[in-house]
């Protein structure tokens, strides 16, 4: 592949779920001719393959192993020269979205992402509180990591080789990078689907906890915890009644640390739920 186009990486395992919505709100894109849409399936036992090649312009590889950091090294191979967006999979970018973070990108930013928001309308009560607190949180809201997507110039990917043999992709890469060079762009937020259970909640934070030593633990999503404890007492400087979210943050992150601490095994611990059809 030759240009200057902005190349959208996907890795996908087993997501036939979610795929075509993904990829349905990403036509537009595709349609004019600045973007091109790669999905690398890894290891895929589904129709994800099937489902992603009905969709015009995206060009679909598959590897026979289940690994993201595989894939991500293969859509890189593949893409054309110029930035890259890397998509999760699960993730709702809107072809606006991706337009203003391409244009970010050829304007001077080496990293960005657009904003995130949480979808957690079908969830348990404790998994929306946990989310409310966690939207409310500034030092969370600049980072790259967390929003299953991120985006870098030419310049910002040559920052690194390819990927590490690591699981938090979206950690080391907002690693290499300052506060000052990343740009959350004013536009249409990604959407993320929050778990549904909090049993599912606890999955995932445990799965943080034990991958964060692959990076920096300081840098950790559910680590870093100066800067969350300093925006969580300005938030109840200003809204006691957030008490009952903090709470609920607190115990559920001090909970899944115990889980980790404790837990054997060392997979790729998915939650399931947010896939599920509503």
């Amino acid at each position: 592949m030759s240009g200057c186009r902005t190349s959208i990486v996907i890795a996908a395992h087993n997501e036939a779920q979610v795929i075509a919505r993904t990829l349905a709100a990403l036509e537009p894109s595709v349609s004019s001719g600045d973007f091109e849409v790669l999905v690398v399936c890894n290891g895929c036992t589904d129709r994800t393959a099937q489902i992603a090649r009905g969709f015009a312009g995206v060009t679909v590889v598959e590897l026979d192993t289940a690994s993201k950091v595989a894939a991500l090294r293969e859509g890189d191979r593949l893409a054309a020269s110029g930035a890259r967006i890397y998509l999760d999979a699960d993730i709702v970018l809107t072809s606006r979205a991706a337009t203003d973070v391409a244009a970010a990108l050829t304007t001077g930013a080496l990293a960005a992402r657009p904003p995130r928001s949480f979808d957690a309308h079908h969830a348990a009560w404790v998994v929306r509180r946990w989310y409310a607190l966690r939207q409310s949180l500034p030092s969370i809201s600049g980072t790259l990591w967390g929003a299953g997507c991120y985006a870098l110039s030419e310049g910002g990917r040559s920052r690194f080789g390819e990927f590490p043999d690591i699981l938090s992709d979206d950690l080391f890469v907002h690693s290499l990078f300052s506060a000052e060079e990343i740009v959350i762009v004013a536009t249409d937020p990604v959407v993320i689907t929050t778990p549904r259970r909090t049993a599912d909640l606890l999955r995932i934070l445990r799965r943080h906890h034990r991958t964060q030593g692959e990076v920096a633990p300081a840098l950790s999503p559910i680590g870093g915890r100066a800067s969350q404890l300093s925006d969580i007492r300005t938030l109840l400087q200003r809204d006691p009644l957030r008490i009952i979210d903090v709470g609920v943050y607190v115990a559920t992150i001090a909970c899944a640390r115990l889980l980790a601490l404790t837990a054997s095994g060392g997979g790729w611990e998915r939650d399931a739920s947010s896939r599920e059809a509503r």
